[in-house]
């Protein structure tokens, strides 16, 4: 197996991701049977390239995502469907909301865990031109991502930080749109229409520095979590923030949760959209699962205790929750 570390050099504070080269070289010195390399991205789109060029050289390769969400984003959109390639990130940005899914940040910073580690299939989001890891979606949250771009590389601003600040611009302006909402579920085909803050598919349970917007999802049970929360009143909106930022929302009468194969979102307007940090406009978008779509890497600790968990299904093992 070829061992390849896609380095975003500017990713996180004091350029963490860079700081990771020595680490790198002196772990593959200690280990000369294993080939590796190291590439680094110089710039938007950058590592879905270096992933497409690894994943054509042919023989299996991981692929080590070492930056920020974005980083991992951009790296998993270069793996054709379909390959064995193997994903795995060193989290090294502002957010590194993917991991937390599964554990902590520092979990997956150990150089040695990770390479010891084990591959395990994971679902993705569908989103047209570009596959989510973790979460997609259209409306304030997805605004909010936006603005983030603006305030995290500030002086004494880490990503949390950034969120909020983006919410409180958020707010300064009209929020909320009309949207009409079309969700495929084991119960058949729900429709829902009327004003909305934000909907979101997710496979995976955080976003934005820390929200955790679907507690329920997980990343290979085959379905996508839809979250739902229609406009609500500006009073209210701070202690709606801080419920949905701990995942404890439920009981709100303004948010909804639905559990699908797809959902597609028609808004009245364009709006902005979200894809794992990346945001355009748009005012439809079509969201549906990718079953199995990537080899993910478990740091050994992780793996070792998820396949522990792992139960016998008819003879078969089935996988645990993450």
């Amino acid at each position: 197996m070829r061992h390849v570390f896609i380095l975003n050099p500017v990713a996180g504070k004091n350029r963490l991701a860079l700081m990771l080269r020595g680490k790198i070289d002196a772990y593959f010195a200690r280990h000369p049977e294993l080939e590796h390399r190291v590439r680094l991205t110089d710039g938007v789109g950058a590592a879905t390239r270096i992933a497409r060029e690894e994943c054509e050289a042919g023989g299996l390769v991981r692929l080590y995502a070492c930056g920020g969400d974005g980083t991992l984003q951009e790296t998993a959109n270069g793996i054709p469907v379909g390959s064995d390639a193997e994903l795995a990130v060193i989290p090294c940005g502002s957010g590194n909301d993917y991991v937390r899914t599964f554990g902590s940040r520092e979990d997956f910073m150990e150089l040695s865990n990770l390479i010891e580690g084990e591959a395990f299939p994971v679902d993705a989001v569908d989103c047209g031109d570009m596959r989510s890891l973790n979460i997609a979606s259209i409306g304030m949250d997805a605004s909010v991502g936006q603005k983030m771009q603006r305030y995290k590389n500030l002086p004494g601003v880490n990503g949390s930080m950034a969120y909020n600040i983006a919410v409180a611009d958020v707010f300064c302006h009209p929020i909320g749109e009309q949207m009409e909402i079309e969700m495929d579920t084991p119960d058949g085909i729900v429709r829902r229409s009327g004003k909305y803050l934000m909907t979101l598919a997710a496979n995976g349970q955080y976003y934005g520095g820390g929200y955790r917007g679907a507690p329920q999802a997980v990343p290979d049970d085959g379905v996508l979590d839809f979250v739902l929360v229609k406009k609500i009143s500006r009073v209210k909106i701070p202690f709606f923030l801080g419920k949905y930022k701990a995942g404890e929302y439920g009981d709100l009468d303004c948010c909804e949760h639905i559990r699908g194969t797809a959902m597609r979102v028609k808004a009245a307007k364009a709006m902005v959209c979200n894809v794992d940090g990346e945001c355009f406009n748009a005012d439809t978008m079509n969201f549906s699962i990718l079953r199995n779509a990537f080899n993910f890497v478990l740091p050994k600790p992780l793996a070792e205790a998820k396949k522990a968990c792992q139960k016998v299904i008819g003879g078969a093992y089935a996988p645990a929750v993450l």
